[in-house]
């Protein structure tokens, strides 16, 4: 079978979105190039490999994501597609150069491949994600989290993910009830689940994202206690349901659109809305749209480019 690679070139901070926008289109696979990434790997103090200045300034600052389509699909259909869903997700986040082009290529050359640069990570001090196929000798407290990158993307590798787990291993209670909005792939309830929590509901608009949700969770054996949905937020007003802990990994624009609403699905004073995908520029937006609906900020993190907040809810509606 041959596929289509198309190629596109954009930002270190649209990455996860447009990622999200090749996968959601039925892309067969995702390859990222992210070069801030590489960076950070050659420069760490326990690295094994070694480049020289040169090499690490020719990397540039583009982060170049390869996405493979059936060639039995209308190729220029295909790429209208993928031209207006950047011009979507351009009206929030900079997604840099756009389509840089495409080709056919062998199945053999990619399916497979890929996956040699995928090993067991740390995402907390606890948290491991694990690719389902690699071999991984767990510690006594390690929480292990299968993935398969190749699914979708949301393999936890991203800033904004890694905050999230922290912030989630930090506050998670034994039979806390969650709901996470935006789920992805659904690492975000996985670890939830593993973490203690009683009962995690998990939404997201795209249908492929539902199914990518549901396929891991069977991979974790978390079945029991993660349900997932397809729909959006309000969909589950008619049901009077409330959480211990909200968690929504998503863009700063819709996080300001929920803030109105967040409270009125969390339990009580106690309660949280955690909270990541917002780029600094946007921190103060986030904050204030939050302050304004009895929300007290009382975590901040950042990584890089990425911010990630906990909010206290004042009271109940």
């Amino acid at each position: 079978m041959k596929w289509y690679e198309i190629r596109v070139n954009t930002t270190n901070e649209a990455s996860e979105a447009v990622s999200e926008l090749l996968t959601s289109m039925g892309a067969g696979g995702i390859a990222i190039m992210d070069p801030f990434d590489i960076r950070k790997e050659i420069q760490k103090t326990d690295t094994l490999d070694y480049a020289d200045d040169e090499f690490i300034e020719s990397l540039g600052e583009d982060v170049i994501i390869k996405a493979y389509f059936q060639n039995s699909l209308d190729i220029n259909d295909l790429l209208k597609q993928i031209n207006d869903g950047l011009e979507n997700i351009s009206q929030f986040l900079d997604v840099g150069k756009g389509i840089d082009g495409y080709g056919e290529i062998e199945d053999e050359d990619w399916s497979t491949s890929w996956k040699k640069y995928y090993k067991p990570f740390k995402l907390t001090e606890r948290i491991v994600i694990k690719p389902t196929w690699e071999h991984y000798d767990a510690e006594q407290n390690d929480i292990v989290v299968e993935m398969d990158p190749g699914m979708a993307f949301g393999t936890g590798t991203h800033e904004t993910t890694q905050m999230c787990s922290k912030l989630l291993d930090k506050y998670m209670k034994d039979e806390f009830e969650v709901l996470d909005v935006g789920c992805g792939t659904g690492i975000l309830s996985i670890i939830a689940a593993k973490l203690g929590a009683q009962k995690v509901d998990a939404i997201d608009i795209d249908e492929v994202a539902v199914r990518v949700a549901n396929e891991n969770i069977s991979t974790n054996n978390e079945s029991s206690k993660i349900t997932v949905f397809k729909g959006v937020l309000t969909d589950f007003k008619q049901n009077d349901k409330k959480y211990d802990i909200i968690v929504a990994n998503i863009i700063a624009n819709v996080i300001i659109d929920l803030a109105s609403v967040i409270p009125y699905y969390l339990k009580g004073n106690n309660s949280l809305f955690i909270t990541s995908g917002i780029i600094k520029e946007r921190k103060l937006e986030v904050l204030e749209a939050c302050a304004k609906n009895r929300l007290d900020c009382i975590e901040t993190l950042e990584i890089g480019e990425w911010v990630a907040m906990v909010f206290k809810c004042q009271d109940t509606l």
